[in-house]
């Protein structure tokens, strides 16, 4: 018999905004075109996300969010760019466990989708109980080249210099298996080393955790993604994948990002099931 997930609590970790530009290329994301040189741009709000995995075999955090101070610490181009618009002390990610009756030395294993600042900024309490860290190997090497050469884009040292000597676990995988049920899968695209999590749950359903492969729905609907792009090869040779996955094992696919998610899901302490 399966072991499978028990259950899925979606945490939220606060509100950043952006460019549509950012996520939706060309005409549809308000770039000038011959006959349009003067387009409406439009600036969206996108939840910051993260998600536990209840199981037999131990708590799964897929993603920490973003620092608490970042609007402070981090790279100020940075934070002008994707602000954050709304941030308490419920979404720190201690009170969001705290919602299903846990706390961080609980969890068992961290999984983070790609190492930008919104996935990876609330990982200090993980690394103070020791708890594993699960990376994409390729990942974790092009974010310290880029910030070692001062090009750190999304990626900054304060989130990444306080986590010297936490236990981290790179992997070399395309796909790997967590736990019964519980698979990782790379797929690049949005950065070197991004990776996805595919959940399947004792009541029948099957979930992919998009991460940032795709932040909104009409990414997915146009099978384009827009500035936020680092290779479009691998981007796009794993959409049409997604799409038969979300067919074949009828699997509901979850956008960190997407800024209708909370219409969709429920936050905890509500879960997926």
């Amino acid at each position: 018999m399966r072991m499978v997930a028990e259950k899925i609590y979606l945490l939220d970790l606060g509100w950043l905004g952006g460019d549509l530009g950012w996520f939706l290329p060309g005409a549809a994301g308000g770039a000038l075109t011959n006959s349009n040189k003067s387009p409406k741009r439009e600036w969206v709000e996108i939840p910051v996300t993260a998600a536990l995995v209840q199981h037999k075999d131990g708590y799964v955090l897929f993603d920490t969010g973003i620092a608490p101070d970042a609007m402070q610490t981090h790279a100020k181009g940075l934070m002008d760019v994707f602000p954050i618009i709304k941030f308490s002390e419920e979404n720190r990610i201690e009170r969001q466990l705290m919602k299903v009756g846990i706390k961080p030395s609980d969890v068992s294993f961290v999984v983070i989708s790609h190492l930008h600042l919104d996935h990876i900024g609330q990982a200090l309490p993980f690394k103070d109980a020791k708890v594993p860290i699960l990376v994409q190997k390729k990942e974790l090497e092009y974010a310290l080249y880029m910030l070692w050469q001062g090009k750190g884009g999304a990626y900054d040292l304060a989130d990444l210099e306080p986590l010297k000597g936490a236990n981290w676990v790179p992997i070399d995988d395309r796909t790997f298996q967590l736990l019964d049920g519980v698979e990782l899968e790379f797929t690049g695209g949005h950065t070197p080393g991004h990776q996805v999590m595919h959940v399947s749950t004792r009541g029948g359903n099957n979930y992919t955790f998009t991460g940032d492969y795709l932040h909104i729905p009409q990414e997915y609907e146009l099978e384009a993604k827009g500035w936020l792009l680092s290779d479009a090869d691998e981007w796009h040779s794993y959409i049409r994948k997604l799409k038969v996955r979300e067919r074949a094992r009828k699997a509901k696919i979850v956008l960190s990002h997407d800024p209708g998610l909370w219409n969709k899901f429920p936050s905890a302490p509500k879960g997926l099931e």
